[in-house]
C-alpha cells in the first residue's frame, strides 16, 4: 500500500485545472471587488472628540479674551497687557493647550489626507 502511494506521489505531471476555470474565479472575483463599497469614516465616532476639543479651543479663546479685555481697562494698558498676555500663556501651558492644538491639526490634516488619497471629497 505504501509503495503505491509512494508511486502516486512521485510521478511528475502536472496538475492542470479544467478549462475555463481560470476565467470563471476571475470573473468571480471582479464582481465581488466590484460589489465592495467603500468603508465610509466612522464621523459618528470621531464627532464627540472633535467637539470636546472645539470646546477647550473656544473656552481657551474666551477666557484669553477675558484676561485682554480685564487688561485694557486698567490706566496704562500697554504696562498691564503684556504680564496678562503671559498670564495666558502660562495657563495655556499649565494645562497643555499645546498639546491639545497640536493633536487637533494632526488629527484634521490625516482625516483630510486619507479622504484625499481615498478618492472622497472632503
Amino acid at each position: 500500500m505504501r509503495d503505491e502511494l509512494d508511486g502516486i506521489l512521485s510521478e511528475e505531471e502536472a496538475i492542470l485545472p479544467s478549462s475555463g476555470f481560470t476565467a470563471s474565479v476571475m470573473a468571480a472575483v471582479r464582481l465581488e471587488d466590484a460589489a465592495l463599497a467603500p468603508i465610509p469614516f466612522p464621523w459618528r465616532h470621531a464627532l464627540p472628540g472633535l467637539a470636546a476639543a472645539a470646546v477647550t479651543l473656544v473656552s481657551l479663546l474666551i477666557v484669553g479674551v477675558a484676561q485682554v479685555g480685564r487688561a485694557a481697562t486698567v490706566a496704562s494698558p500697554s504696562a498691564e497687557l503684556l504680564p496678562q498676555l503671559a498670564h495666558i500663556l502660562e495657563a495655556a501651558t499649565r494645562v497643555r493647550a499645546d498639546c491639545v492644538v497640536l493633536a487637533l491639526f494632526l488629527s484634521f490634516g490625516s482625516v483630510v489626507l486619507s479622504l484625499r488619497l481615498s478618492g472622497a471629497r472632503a
